[in-house]
């Protein structure tokens, strides 16, 4: 059940696996180039390795050879600072990277692709794997801002894709054009419903609008997932002829005008919504939907089940296969067997989920998670900042940015320049904020901890830009 590579090979041997830049990988090539770096990722001597890897097909070919290996897949974020990925390897005691791009880290084990793939096989018996075993670990925070390691068994991969398969409708004769970063959720999940089903699964590198529609139109794509801003970008560009069957949208809140022009124009866009620790998506709206502009993110997929606690601020719980079994540096909070969210809503009566708020302070910026703490934290080591509260502004482009409030010391002669450097020293560029005002004091709760709602308004930051 969990070798899936191995099956295609077997089944589809001359299918096209992976089409990247022009060049087609079949099932059977994919396999024999896995089956032979599995060997080399062997010879590290680790069972737990993180790969700092970019949307090509060096990267796909590891992924493939690591599963091979059963060794757990640590993804990094290749968007983070050195300082941000140190903290998160450290947290999980990973000393071994893997990278396809160019890349060093201080005190590490770092292993190019191409040096690794010069290095001697070491033979050994292949760890089969099973359902519940580790395939992949991705990072994510709570409002707190510090990084928690989800792991994501072959079991939750496997049942997230045939919960997105039932309700997405791809077939073994579909083309998935995966457009999202591998090394998130959303891009890691595309590339294993592709081998699951025996799909082909057509790589993007970078986004660029033209060369989104040639390929989709070269390569008769139907199926593909991407952020809002990716979507806005396309129409923007101006929507080609198309075959396209689906377009699964996730990563941030779409706004209802970039929902109902694509569906204007004939995008089928499905709306969704999940998280790193539901293997994607867990609710979803087709585009025929009578209800897709009414603010809902959807009916939850046929294997997962959603509640509303009604008792702690209408917060969302989610049981099914695809839900992790835990974090691996930090407590779950789980219910009854039901995952807590952290997030608010309520389903409505005729079962459609409605998001108020994602973990309340958690910015989502173009796909991007980011934490208000852990730029409060950066901007209060400046030496002329006393205090510091992040709020979040809506943006038509983004979805969601960081402004950054603070309170000066007296006499330090600070300017806004000043402590934006500082800030892109330590954070990578997608954290920083879009604005920043000096204010004369932050505004605490009784506890001592920054109120960012009463910030906002206090200082009338706006909620939206319609910029």
């Amino acid at each position: 059940m969990y070798n899936w590579l191995e099956t295609r090979a077997r089944e589809m041997p001359d299918k096209p696996a992976v089409i990247f830049e022009g060049a087609e990988v079949t099932f059977s090539e994919l396999y024999e180039t896995a089956g032979e770096m599995k060997g080399c990722l062997e010879s590290l001597g680790r069972t737990r390795i993180a790969f700092f890897i970019g949307n090509t097909l060096d990267a796909v070919y590891a992924i493939h050879a690591a599963m091979l290996a059963n060794i757990e897949i640590v993804m990094i974020n290749t968007r983070l600072t050195g300082r941000e990925i140190s903290v998160q390897l450290d947290d999980i005691d990973v000393d071994t990277i893997v990278t396809t791009e160019p890349f060093e880290l201080e005190g590490y084990r770092v292993y190019g692709w191409t040096d690794l793939r010069n290095r001697a096989s070491e033979a050994g018996e292949s760890r089969r794997a099973s359902g519940s075993d580790i395939l992949s670990i991705m990072f994510t925070s709570g409002t707190t801002g510090r990084a928690k390691a989800v792991t994501q068994t072959y079991d939750n991969h496997y049942a997230s894709a045939i919960g997105c398969e039932n309700r997405f409708g791809y077939t073994e004769d579909s083309m998935w054009m995966n457009i999202n970063p591998i090394y998130h959720i959303s891009g890691f999940s595309v590339l294993l419903r592709s081998v699951i089903r025996g799909c082909t699964m057509v790589l993007i590198e970078k986004f660029e609008e033209a060369k989104i529609w040639r390929t989709i139109s070269e390569y008769g794509v139907t199926h593909t997932s991407m952020v809002p801003i990716m979507l806005k970008r396309l129409m923007d560009h101006g929507v080609r002829e198309h075959g396209l069957e689906g377009i699964l949208l996730g990563g941030a809140g779409v706004t209802r005008d970039i929902l109902g022009r694509a569906l204007s124009l004939g995008l089928p866009v499905y709306n969704s919504f999940g998280m790193t620790e539901t293997c994607s998506q867990i609710v979803s709206i087709a585009p025929d939907d009578p209800k897709i502009l009414e603010g809902t993110v959807g009916k939850p997929l046929d294997n997962i089940d959603i509640v509303i606690d009604h008792d702690n601020d209408g917060e969302l719980l989610v049981r099914g296969g695809p839900v992790t079994g835990g974090y691996l540096n930090a407590a779950m909070e789980v219910s009854e067997g039901y995952f807590r969210t952290g997030d608010m809503g309520y389903i409505d009566e005729a079962g459609y989920l409605h998001i108020l708020d994602r973990r309340k302070d958690l910015i989502i910026s173009g796909g991007e998670n980011i934490y208000p703490k852990e730029i409060e934290d950066v901007a209060t080591a400046h030496p002329g900042v006393v205090n510091a509260a992040v709020v979040k502004r809506k943006d038509s482009e983004w979805g969601e940015v960081p402004v950054l409030l603070v309170e000066l010391a007296e006499g330090m002669g600070v300017d806004n320049g000043g402590i934006m450097a500082h800030l892109e020293r330590h954070l990578a560029r997608y954290k920083l904020p879009k604005e920043i005002h000096r204010v004369g004091n932050i505004i605490m709760t009784s506890t001592g901890k920054v109120s960012r709602a009463q910030n906002q308004q206090a200082y009338n930051i706006k909620r939206s830009s319609n910029r």
